[in-house]
């Protein structure tokens, strides 16, 4: 079902442990060779394709486009908020969730730089108001969710993990939107540091965590090989990221709220 299509009456009568999902995109440079749109476009799609699977079992709100992304700041184009503003509109949206009398969310996340703000909403959320602290409340970017099913051998991907405008992305949006991709513009640029500690160019291959603006780890904006990125790849991960998440939300229903047990 879809949020916005429900009349408010309607909303007041649906099953209230429905999870609601709310798709999380951004407007950001995504090298030469794609449009700042590619998160949105992403997410977006692959939200739609799981509401097709559980139909009327989730609530599927409109994407949410506006990102968290002023690390891209430096690259024309980029239109973003602010971290800590970005929380705060998270707070908002959850709370108004809440107060429909809806008791569990997912945020499915298609920006990276969506996850701390993200985190801190909730975390603040749970500790402010007990409402949210009985409720299920879900943050999940599409490719820790989908980890398992877009693994690289399972695809032909050439590259270990998803990065910027990447091999994986690249491929998703040769399938969703070639018309918007222009392989010939593909620049490729080496990673500007690996070492045991930290690798520029994936969060989850390093250790600590470094802090910097995009115009640091990379001339043209998008990292990995997105040279070896195609459609059919694509397609295969669209599909793994769609099954992946339709498992998960069928389970999510299901769980059941949890009565505080403490302290004791």
């Amino acid at each position: 079902m879809l949020w916005h299509e429900q009349s408010w009456p309607k909303i007041g009568q649906l099953n209230k442990h429905t999870p609601v999902v709310i798709p999380l995109g951004s407007c950001e440079q995504h090298g030469h060779h794609m449009p700042l749109f590619v998160d949105t476009i992403q997410v977006t799609e692959v939200a739609k394709r799981v509401e097709v699977n559980l139909a009327d079992q989730i609530l599927l709100m409109p994407t949410f486009w506006l990102g968290s992304s002023h690390h891209h700041k430096d690259f024309p184009g980029t239109i973003s908020v602010v971290p800590s503003l970005y929380s705060q509109i998270i707070k908002s949206i959850t709370r108004r969730v809440l107060e429909a009398g809806f008791d569990r969310v997912l945020f499915l996340n298609g920006h990276g730089g969506n996850e701390v703000p993200g985190a801190q909403a909730l975390t603040e959320l749970v500790a402010e108001y007990d409402d949210a602290d009985a409720a299920s409340l879900a943050f999940a970017s599409w490719w820790r969710l989908a980890r398992t099913g877009i693994a690289p051998e399972k695809h032909g991907m050439t590259t270990p993990f998803v990065s910027h405008a990447c091999e994986y992305e690249t491929s998703m949006m040769l399938f969703l939107r070639s018309d918007l991709v222009d392989m010939g513009r593909v620049r490729l640029a080496p990673p500007v540091m690996d070492n045991q500690w930290f690798h520029s160019e994936g969060t989850g291959s390093s250790k600590v965590s470094i802090y910097h603006r995009f115009a640091r780890l990379t001339a043209p904006g998008n990292m990995g090989r997105a040279d070896q990125a195609t459609a059919p790849k694509g397609e295969s991960l669209i599909n793994a990221v769609v099954e992946q998440i339709t498992v998960f939300l069928t389970d999510f229903a299901t769980w059941p709220q949890l009565p505080a047990v403490g302290p004791e």
